[in-house]
């Protein structure tokens, strides 16, 4: 039972952290088998030997779901040891300098905590009660509010090394909320102090202009889907950064897209199934009798063509009630784009592509209404545009529009903005960016080394020999 709860406990303790060797100063004690007493402490701040060891507990299977085994040998479970004892460390000494700075949170960031502190509770409450019904369930003798009562103890002794009433368990949990909440916002305070330089852009950029040459000159047809991914989400997704070279053989073109709304109907859908059988019908009928020099199957035949004609103008007549308004939409624009106003300005009254106009959030891609969007006649890759789009873009000079025209089940009007300036793109030109991208960086490095500095405090103690004995007796060599 008392695993119930683990990785609700764990979270509390641990936020993030990186596989790393320990750079702590350990103090050698006599090792302590009361599971109440502090392995690790700074000043008031402290880390049980049971909360280690429920650490250690819930985070060995992960560690060896992904190939990991810290208990493989010796070595490998003092590294895991160690690793635990840094990241617990981590948390620890920012709690404490936190506090010795008088920092304090905010009121919206203390109603923030208050909110997280009750669903907490709140989720470890109904949890207890679930397992105390089922256990009732088994046994009625025994009350559920009994059963709450007894899983609380062994879970609070498990994690803190002391059974604890209800009440007091949820001060616990309380307190380990405030703290983690604590050192996320002292961490976030801090670091608001450290921005990167014009030197981290400047070797970021040179860094990701080698990378990105070698790139797109053996792969230039990623270039666009990179590119657009860059202006579509940066910002707003983890992993995309600006691109730094640019291929030759790329242009812009903005489009007015117009669908047609709702959906065909099944009896339309059918007719279109039976044409194509006609069609079979008749290419099977009209090579056999050419095959033989005869007409045998002309009566069929032209039975064949008179049903296709029929239907044919039953299915074009629903089709264009289909398109009709999509279509008046289009012919609309198009006619404002022959009386010379801008492109752009037609596109974005008239347009249905929400990459553009962003849809209901109403964030659209910026350079997507101000450059356009990419294409290559050199190049095809992922996401790429039809053959149909690529054809009406070669009768284009740059400056000039197409006509109205159907692809993808869409009418389109396409604009040739202009060409896309080959080679590296000049580092001012993408500076804010990159300094977004370098900032993180900045910001863990400093803090790693402000860590460092801070474990260095000879109040911070360290119990080493205890800890050792954690999963000692579980090592398989």
């Amino acid at each position: 039972m008392k695993k119930r709860l683990c990785y609700a406990l764990c979270i509390v303790l641990i936020a993030s952290c990186a596989f790393s060797s320990c750079s702590l100063n350990k103090n050698k004690n006599k090792a302590s088998s009361d599971p109440a007493s502090s392995v690790i402490s700074i000043g008031e701040e402290s880390v049980t030997l049971a909360e280690y060891k429920a650490l250690f507990e819930n985070y060995l299977p992960y560690m060896q779901y992904n190939g990991i085994d810290p208990l493989e040998s010796r070595s490998s479970l003092d590294s895991f040891q160690d690793w635990l004892v840094d990241v617990l460390t981590d948390d620890l000494v920012t709690l404490y300098q936190a506090k010795q700075s008088g920092f304090t949170l905010t009121e919206e960031q203390e109603s923030e905590l208050e909110t997280i502190i009750n669903r907490d509770i709140e989720d470890i409450s109904d949890k207890l009660t679930k397992y105390a019904e089922q256990d009732h369930g088994d046994d009625p003798s025994v009350s559920v509010e009994t059963y709450f009562e007894g899983l609380v103890n062994s879970e609070s002794e498990y994690y803190t090394g002391v059974a604890m009433s209800w009440a007091d368990y949820q001060e616990y949990f309380r307190t380990k909320d405030r703290e983690s909440y604590i050192v996320q916002a002292y961490r976030q305070k801090v670091c608001g102090e450290f921005e990167p330089t014009r030197e981290d852009a400047a070797e970021w950029y040179e860094n990701a202009l080698e990378n990105d040459r070698t790139i797109y000159t053996d792969s230039p047809e990623s270039y666009k889907t990179d590119e657009e991914n860059y202006e579509l989400y940066f910002g707003k997704k983890d992993g995309v950064y600006p691109v730094t070279y640019v291929p030759s053989g790329y242009s812009r073109i903005m489009q007015i897209v117009v669908a047609p709304a709702g959906s065909l109907s099944d009896e339309y859908k059918a007719k279109t199934a039976r044409l194509d059988e006609l069609k079979a019908m008749y290419s099977e009928l009209a090579f056999e009798d050419a095959l033989n020099g005869s007409d045998e199957h002309s009566g069929e035949i032209e039975a064949i063509l008179n049903e296709y004609r029929a239907l044919k103008e039953a299915a074009d007549e629903e089709y264009e009630l289909y398109v009709s308004e999509a279509r008046e939409k289009i012919e609309k624009a198009y006619s404002e784009l022959l009386l010379g106003k801008p492109f752009n300005d037609v596109m974005l009254r008239y347009t249905e592509d929400e990459r553009v106009t962003g849809g209901a959030d109403g964030e659209g891609c910026e350079a997507f209404r101000i450059k356009g969007e990419l294409i290559s006649l050199a190049y095809s890759g992922l996401d790429d545009w039809s053959d149909t789009v690529k054809e009406e873009f070669k009768k284009l000079e740059k400056g000039e529009f197409s006509r109205v025209f159907m692809d993808e089940d869409c009418f389109r009007i396409i604009f040739y903005a202009g060409d896309e300036k080959p080679g590296a793109v000049d580092m001012d030109d993408i500076y804010e960016e990159i300094k977004a991208v370098c900032l993180a960086e900045v910001q863990d490095s400093q803090w790693q080394e402000l860590l460092k500095e801070w474990k260095k405090d000879a109040a911070l103690t360290v119990d080493i020999e205890t800890i050792r004995k954690v999963g000692e007796d579980s090592l398989k060599k």
